[in-house]
């Protein structure tokens, strides 16, 4: 039987860690699909340390997981900042809750890397393969170390720090459909179908709304936008957003506007002056008072979630809420754009870094008019 779920917590120990160097040996690269790791774990972790976006597109991987192993006790690693979205996945037996700001040294984590080899893991799983994550794998010392090998080949010595390496492609698709695909190659789909596609496991308690304000009479009347991402190239000029928000209200006068930023300095600072611009206030504002699951109840029952390149777009397909998005063009847009009828995404090359140049208000408003009309 499954033991009860833990809370978030913080595995910081005292006391001074050993050496450890790495042995060297070669593992299986995996290019087919393979066998999940042999007998039944009974604890297993799986590390995302990274951004909003890449841990919502892991839930539909570590879903399989679970389904994989109902019984085992399942731990997830993840970057604090985002760890509350976590609480709305009650499938999952515990949190590891990793410092983003200031990130640890050297001393810091080889007593994270102590505390998780104490917790004797039978199997640890790492989709992102990033540096740091790559090292916490390793030292794990679980007798099955999965990594999918990143974009750029990883590190000299990566490969060695996992006992099987998965190669998927990257920049083709939706990173929820890579990260996906990465676990059933390497063989977690128990009880998968032909036709199996990818889900997204969440919960959301609607009394997570009644406490922003957002009564049960209000669901699906709303608009939301989230104006700001973390950079200004890939924001649309405060003054087009102003008309956008002017245009939102005289196209579609039965929904209200609410609006939303992180909770940082630079973001709150922007709300305050976009406020300070529009001709009426929004119905709802939330300046970095929402934690990822008060965002993503919001979220969930609005008419049309309007943003750019950034989480709440992530968000809008968890729940899969209506979404009209901005990007700039890169090279790895396509894994970020949701495919699905109700999301719509206009891209443009850009210009000035001061903002997103390019894409008219008048195609924002098109777009946001035929899916409000779905």
């Amino acid at each position: 039987m499954r033991p009860a779920r833990r809370p978030i917590d913080d595995p910081r120990v005292p006391g001074a860690p050993a050496r450890c160097v790495p042995r060297l040996w070669r593992q299986p690269v995996m290019n087919a699909r393979a066998e999940a790791p042999d007998g039944a774990p009974q604890k297993l972790l799986v590390i995302e340390l990274a951004g909003l976006g890449d841990n919502v597109h892991l839930l539909p991987a570590l879903w399989l997981v679970r389904r994989q192993w109902p019984g085992a006790e399942l731990h997830v690693m993840v970057n604090a900042n985002v760890a509350s979205l976590f609480k709305l996945t009650p499938w999952v037996d515990r949190l590891w809750s990793y410092p983003t700001a200031p990130k640890p040294g050297v001393r810091e984590n080889l007593r994270w890397a102590n505390a998780l080899r104490r917790e004797h893991f039978d199997c640890v799983i790492n989709t992102t393969g990033s540096d740091r994550s790559s090292l916490l794998t390793w030292a794990t010392r679980a007798r099955e170390r999965i990594g999918r090998r990143p974009a750029d080949g990883g590190p000299p010595g990566w490969r060695w720090l996992f006992t099987r390496v998965v190669e998927t492609s990257h920049y083709l698709e939706p990173m929820y459909l890579q990260k996906w695909r990465c676990l059933k190659q390497a063989g977690f789909d128990a009880g998968a179908s032909a036709g199996d596609s990818p889900e997204f496991h969440v919960t959301i308690d609607p009394a997570l709304r009644r406490s922003a304000g957002i009564g049960a009479e209000d669901e699906g009347r709303y608009i939301h936008i989230s104006p700001f991402t973390t950079a200004d190239a890939r924001e649309l000029p405060r003054e087009q957003m102003v008309t956008l928000i002017a245009g939102l209200r005289a196209h579609h006068p039965d929904f209200r506007i609410v609006l939303s930023c992180a909770d940082t300095a630079r973001e709150r600072a922007k709300l305050d002056e976009l406020l300070s611009r529009l001709r009426e206030p929004p119905w709802k504002v939330y300046g970095g008072t929402l934690d990822m699951t008060g965002l993503a109840a919001i979220i969930q029952t609005c008419a049309l979630n309007l943003s750019g390149d950034t989480g709440t777009l992530h968000l809008a397909m968890m729940t899969q809420t209506p979404a009209l998005a901005w990007f700039r063009a890169h090279r790895g847009q396509k894994e970020w754009i949701p495919l699905a009828a109700q999301y719509r995404v206009l891209i443009a090359e850009g210009g000035a870094p001061d903002a997103l140049h390019g894409i008219q208000t008048d195609a924002l408003l098109a777009a946001a008019a035929e899916l409000l009309q779905r």
